[in-house]
């Protein structure tokens, strides 16, 4: 802020030596102009300051139906789909089928899923590209964190390229036409708070 003043200052300055020089304005007139200009800009930068200042909150609360976690928002959706079709479902619910990105998110997903009787779900992983390179279908990025079941993944019958949650909570790929439930994250919004 105070570089900000100094440099508006130096400019009226140097606007006022150029102008009462070339004696081409009223001195009083341009004057009052320029210092309405200067409290104005000094106004704005304040309000800027108090916006910079002002710390990045996440919103607290996720939709009916959503399970908070962290920065996210999970659905557990009854629904059997295909593959795509549940990223489709995720999409339409302002999401995308879940992302994965640690090991304590992982562990969120399992306790939840020992809850429910079916845990058999997709999540939002394919290999669908490149046989072996598994990405994630929100954002494409390569996997980094996985939890794959034993011998697993197989690629049974050269047609599994989509990844769920197997009945022993870790992860299978499978053939991405088979109708399962799924898992829709949302990432809570950021809004500014005081």
């Amino acid at each position: 802020m105070y570089k900000m003043k100094r440099y508006l200052g130096v400019v009226f300055t140097l606007y006022l030596v150029c102008c009462v020089a070339t004696q081409e304005c009223p001195k009083y007139h341009y004057e009052e102009q320029i210092l309405s200009k200067v409290v104005r800009l000094e106004h704005r930068l304040e309000m800027m300051e108090e916006k910079g200042n002002k710390e990045v909150k996440v919103c607290s609360h996720c939709p009916d139906g959503w399970i908070k976690y962290k920065g996210s928002c999970y659905l557990f959706v009854e629904n059997k789909l295909s593959f795509d079709a549940a990223q489709a479902n995720c999409q339409c619910l302002h999401g995308h089928l879940v992302h994965i990105e640690n090991e304590n998110e992982n562990a969120f997903l399992r306790n939840h899923l020992r809850t429910l009787k079916d845990s058999l779900m997709w999540i939002g992983l394919t290999d669908s590209e490149t046989e072996g390179v598994f990405k994630w279908i929100d954002d494409s990025s390569t996997v980094s964190f996985t939890d794959w079941s034993p011998k697993q993944p197989d690629n049974s019958g050269n047609k599994e390229d989509c990844v769920e949650f197997y009945p022993d909570l870790k992860w299978n790929d499978r053939n991405c036409e088979a109708s399962l439930r799924s898992i829709c994250e949302n990432k809570l919004k950021l809004t500014l708070q005081s």
